[in-house]
């Protein structure tokens, strides 16, 4: 019975290492793993219980009673580890301390995954499961909205689901559901997923216009002072993009959701003025992005700005901020910090970088049916410069010029016209009437026509802060595709968005790897050894 109770615990180690060994090599034994672990330590402790006074004895009594209070203290504080582990699973609570947070969902994801009205299937296809990093983000996804359902599918394990979504290599590949609307996404960026959300859980696409035959950007031009980024930018937001020659229209085209004016060169003709006022006035939405006068008046634009209740300056905006030169911007490129309450900007925590711009600010008088006000606004180091050929020295004329805050944009809301109603039928003749078979009925009131929504503009003092130089800077990205979300009345779009992670890498020299290999592997390794000689000789003495 002794030598049985002796190769108990050799026995439930060589379970215990065996289990283990077998699974890292890839030969796992039939059954769960545990099951073999748990068999091995009930070995080892089944040993130690049926011999528990041999082991005391040579032990002894005082060194066991030490270490039963010391089995007794572990056992406590994996105790604690336990019950703290499984709160933590039931509650959890992350801190992302990375740089861009890049770890956390950002506004936009979190506001789309909001308003899910339907339930989202997201199949994630990777090979390897376990080494899958963009698990943790699919669960980000799944801990924020209930209602997106993710499965983690190993192509090469399940190579019929794979089969079945028409998908292959590279991976990760993510298949998005919703309903019979289906979208493949090539890699598990938090950006592409959730464009691909946007794209399934919309039901028609919004196209923005963009205005030309006055100079306007051109949004095909892949220069500094393009919009082919813009363009690229409302294409991931789900917005198509085409041009209009609207002086050649005699009205805006049915399919425009936004009219943009971007930046014109020469002032309006007046049809295009006349193409735009009218259909702001049923309802439409138009984004203006003027520029100053340093070459062609506008008057034609002002004007209609005026109406609006926006006030296009005739001046340049100056800033010397001390931010600005942090950025490496001139004087001649405000930075906007100031965001009076507005859903577009609602939440901005970045600045935005135009240039050149002027002042558009919300007219001080009131207009009938138009509510307006100011959007953003310069800091105090600035000032509304009234010379527009800039001769220097570019100084602050007290008397001419106006001092900063200045506002550089206005947003303004349009009480739509109603339809004109049908004229009402003219009354039966009384030979009608009194025709024979005919039987009088009195005439049905025609339905009243719903009313139109309102109109919505914004006016801006530059177009720079959209080209393809300036987009990229912190806020300005945003900022534009929330105007444009925000006349588009896509509430959902208006936040702020993911951004690409920002490449960490230290590129080093062959010098200076050869200086981080000494220090490293020589330097500190030799400062503690001659430490320890010096603390033993001085010990020895």
């Amino acid at each position: 019975m002794k030598k049985l109770i002796d190769v108990l615990a050799p026995l439930g180690l060589v379970v215990l290492i065996g289990a283990i060994v077998l699974d890292r090599i890839g030969r796992p034994l039939p059954g769960k793993p545990a099951a073999y672990l748990i068999a091995g330590a009930v070995l080892v402790l089944a040993h130690l219980l049926l011999r528990w006074e041999e082991v005391s004895r040579r032990i002894g009594r005082r060194q066991m009673k030490y270490g039963s209070n010391t089995a007794v203290l572990v056992l406590a504080v994996i105790g604690i580890f336990g019950v703290v582990n499984y709160l933590a699973n039931r509650h959890t609570k992350r801190w992302d301390l990375t740089k861009n947070k890049r770890y956390s969902l950002s506004d936009q994801t979190k506001k789309v995954l909001g308003g899910l009205k339907e339930d989202v299937k997201v199949t994630y296809f990777q090979r390897n499961l376990e080494r899958a990093s963009g698990q943790d983000r699919m669960k980000e996804y799944q801990a924020a909205s209930s209602r997106v359902k993710v499965e983690f599918v190993d192509p090469i394990a399940s190579p019929a689901k794979a089969l079945a979504y028409e998908v292959r290599g590279p991976w990760p590949i993510l298949v998005i559901e919703r309903g019979a609307k289906r979208e493949k996404v090539s890699n598990d960026s938090e950006q592409d997923i959730t464009n691909a959300l946007i794209k399934i859980t919309r039901d028609a696409k919004k196209t923005a216009c963009f205005v030309e035959g006055e100079g306007e950007r051109d949004i095909d031009d892949g220069a500094d002072r393009g919009l082919s980024g813009a363009k690229a930018a409302l294409g991931k937001s789900q917005y198509e993009t085409k041009k209009v020659l609207l002086a050649r229209e005699t009205a805006v085209p049915a399919d425009c959701t936004v009219m943009v004016v971007a930046g014109p060169e020469h002032d309006l003709l007046p049809s295009v003025v006349d193409s735009l006022r009218r259909f702001v006035k049923g309802g439409g939405k138009v984004l203006v992005m003027a520029e100053p006068e340093t070459k062609n008046a506008t008057p034609n634009l002002d004007a209609l700005a005026k109406e609006w209740n926006i006030d296009l300056a005739k001046d340049i905006v100056v800033d010397v901020s001390p931010v600005g030169q942090l950025f490496g911007t001139g004087p001649l490129t405000p930075l906007a910090s100031q965001y009076p309450f507005h859903e577009i900007t609602k939440d901005f925590r970045v600045m935005t970088a135009f240039h050149t711009a002027r002042s558009a600010e919300a007219g001080k008088g009131t207009v009938d049916g138009v509510t307006a006000q100011s959007l953003l606004q310069t800091s105090a180091d600035s000032w509304a410069e009234t010379d527009l050929t800039l001769k220097e020295p570019v100084e602050l004329d007290e008397g001419k010029d106006r001092k900063g805050p200045i506002s550089l944009g206005a947003v303004a809301t349009i009480k739509a016209s109603p339809a004109p109603s049908p004229s009402p039928a003219a009354p039966p003749s009384p030979a009608a009437s009194g025709s024979p078979g005919a039987s009088p009925s009195p005439s049905a009131s025609p339905d009243e026509p719903p009313s139109p929504a309102e109109g919505r503009v914004v006016v801006l003092g530059d177009s720079d802060f959209a080209s393809n130089g300036l987009l990229g800077f912190q806020g300005n990205q945003d900022f534009f595709l929330n105007t444009v979300a925000w006349l588009a009345q896509d509430s959902d779009l208006i936040s702020i968005r993911p951004r690409e992670p920002e490449d960490q890498r230290m590129f080093l020299t062959q010098q200076q790897q050869k200086n981080v290999l000494l220090l490293s592997l020589l330097l500190i390794p030799g400062t503690f050894v001659v430490l320890g000689i010096a603390t033993w000789w001085k010990r020895r003495g």
